[in-house]
């Protein structure tokens, strides 16, 4: 017998009994058998709607789920308050460290009266010339009073208000300092460029520069205190044909990064104008 012909009686004989249950229910003679067989479908039926209803439970508005709801916003807020707090924690952390270096340094030259103020603002330009501190002369600064960082020596007010000043760093183009070679001992002037390095300029041709040499504030001039940090020596520029040498600084601050400076307020600039003798007039022909 062929697999066609198999399948052939198969739905004839499915077909016949099917025929057969819907006549014999007709007549009513199926009654007894589905009195039977409604008991464990109705168990089946009552369990599956028990399932039903506990699986609509875990997603549905039960007052287990809107506790569970407020609770994951509760953690969530608490998680938002933690994160800002250590965020300010780092914050203060940074102002402790940076606070102290400063305090070390004032140790270091325990004869300078210092004020600590916050940089609120920097020049605009790419070469930082300048920036902002937030005390004045209501806290007794003035014009030429030097300020430092730990690092070392940062610039000079230049202007002040009531509550503010305003600082020219070593490195703008206007800046001279008086300066030193601390090995050698050689003596120069250091002053600021318009691309905001800092280059020791009029050293003698027969001068000793060391790459790596510091260089110090030498307090010619009286403008500033003596022994303060300039920079490093970075490179040598020197020609056997001229009469003068110089060296290209790497400054000791970073005046990018600069967040709390020191200002020496207890510093006087010498006068040295009286002392300054004028060329006499020639004779007349």
């Amino acid at each position: 017998m062929s697999r066609l012909q198999t399948r052939t009686i198969v739905v004839a004989a499915l077909l016949a009994v099917s025929v057969g249950l819907l006549a014999l229910n007709q007549m009513g003679r199926l009654e007894g058998v589905k009195a039977v067989l409604r008991i464990p479908l109705t168990a089946l039926q009552r369990s599956v709607t028990g399932i039903t209803a506990g699986v609509g439970g875990l997603f549905g508005p039960s007052g287990d789920a809107a506790a569970l709801q407020a609770r994951i916003e509760a953690l969530e807020a608490e998680n938002v308050q933690l994160r800002a707090e250590n965020s300010q924690l780092k914050e203060d952390t940074a102002d402790l460290q940076l606070l102290t270096a400063l305090l070390d340094f004032e140790r270091t030259i325990p004869d300078n009266r210092y004020a600590a103020a916050n940089v609120i603002g920097r020049d605009s330009s790419p070469f930082l010339g300048y920036i902002m501190i937030d005390l004045g002369s209501d806290a007794g600064l003035a014009r030429e009073m030097p300020v430092v960082t730990q690092q070392g020596l940062v610039g000079t007010i230049v202007q002040t208000t009531c509550c503010a000043a305003v600082v020219r760093l070593v490195t703008d183009a206007e800046s001279a300092v008086n300066a030193r070679l601390q090995t050698s001992r050689d003596e120069g002037i250091a002053v600021g460029n318009f691309s905001g390095g800092l280059e020791l300029q009029f050293l003698a041709q027969q001068a000793t520069v060391t790459l790596g040499d510091t260089v110090l504030t030498s307090g010619l001039g009286g403008t500033y205190p003596e022994g303060l940090v300039l920079g490093t020596v970075s490179a040598v520029q020197r020609q056997d044909y001229e009469v003068l040498q110089k060296a290209i600084l790497t400054p000791a601050v970073d005046f990018t990064r600069l967040e709390i400076v020191l200002v020496i307020i207890d510093f006087q600039p010498v006068d040295l104008s009286p002392l300054i003798l004028e060329t006499p007039a020639a004779p007349p022909p």
